[in-house]
């Protein structure tokens, strides 16, 4: 099997705002896909907020509450929703932000005060081991810009670069990478079985043999967005006319959970079903 390093690798150069990332372009095809009347949104209708636009939102691994991965950096939030300041030293477009156990992993692309060795003008993958407040590159820095990443259950990492539809895997936490199969995809989650579930303009599709096939879930709902709870046992999504989508357990069926104002850019679960979503109105934090 043919393993991915930091050594040199044949890559489409794009100015960074000049077109339409394969993500960008199939997340509003997915959420414009059958569109209907949005119901009331759940979520409210304004939060104060000055982010620019969210990536991620993951739990922080220092304690209570969840750092937002966003355009210009990493911000933290408490449980019930509230944002407060950017973490300092993170001015960097902080893309597919993940947490493998206490670790988190991120790529993206260098702010005008991000540390040269993280890379330039794609940062790879970074890690960090102290929530976020120091970055060290971890692999293909400089050449991949990771939109997508999601951890298991075992701590394997799948990843879908910005500039290919080739699944990636890692099973030593980003530092080597080996091709899985390929997926047109604009989120990944993985439950506690082990299945790979992708968010594709086709439907919801699932692969059992970690990313080699996928199949198309004809009885799930179309969504945009998918996470999946840090044990890995429940699934949430976004999907048409703002639907937020719960699958409590593995094998369970779909089930609404709320209306996002607007399309949603990031949602988290947690262990006890707890909804975190980021949409037009700002952060709101939704109980069970």
């Amino acid at each position: 099997m043919r393993t991915l390093t930091n050594s040199p690798l044949p890559t489409i150069r794009r100015p960074r705002r000049a077109t339409l990332t394969i993500a960008t372009t199939l997340a509003a095809s997915i959420a414009l896909a059958g569109c209907t009347a949005p119901a009331e949104p759940t979520t409210g209708h304004d939060h104060a907020t000055t982010i620019e636009h969210v990536h991620a939102i993951v739990p922080d691994p220092a304690g209570d509450g969840y750092l937002i991965g966003a355009h210009d950096g990493i911000y933290t939030a408490t449980l019930d929703g509230e944002i407060g300041d950017r973490v300092p030293n993170t001015d960097f477009d902080a893309m597919g932000l993940t947490a493998i156990g206490d670790t988190l992993i991120a790529s993206g692309h260098p702010g005008r005060t991000t540390a040269p060795e993280l890379g330039s003008p794609n940062l790879g993958i970074i890690q960090s081991d102290d929530s976020v407040r120091s970055w060290s590159p971890v692999s293909l820095t400089g050449e991949k810009d990771f939109h997508v990443l999601a951890a298991g259950p075992d701590n394997t990492l799948y990843g879908l670069a910005s500039d290919s539809i080739e699944l990636l895997r890692s099973d030593d936490t980003g530092q080597t990478w080996s091709p899985a199969g390929e997926v047109v995809a604009v989120s990944l989650a993985i439950d506690a079985t082990g299945q790979l579930f992708a968010a594709t303009p086709d439907g919801l599709q699932v692969s059992t043999d970690e990313g080699a096939t996928f199949t198309t879930l004809n009885d799930a709902p179309l969504l945009y967005l998918l996470a999946a709870s840090p044990d890995s046992k429940r699934l949430v999504g976004v999907g048409n006319g703002g639907q937020i989508w719960v699958r409590p357990a593995a094998n369970a069926e779909w089930a609404p959970a709320g209306t996002t104002h607007g399309a949603a850019q990031a949602i988290t679960i947690t262990n006890d079903g707890d909804i975190l979503v980021f949409d037009q109105s700002g952060l709101t934090a939704l109980p069970r």
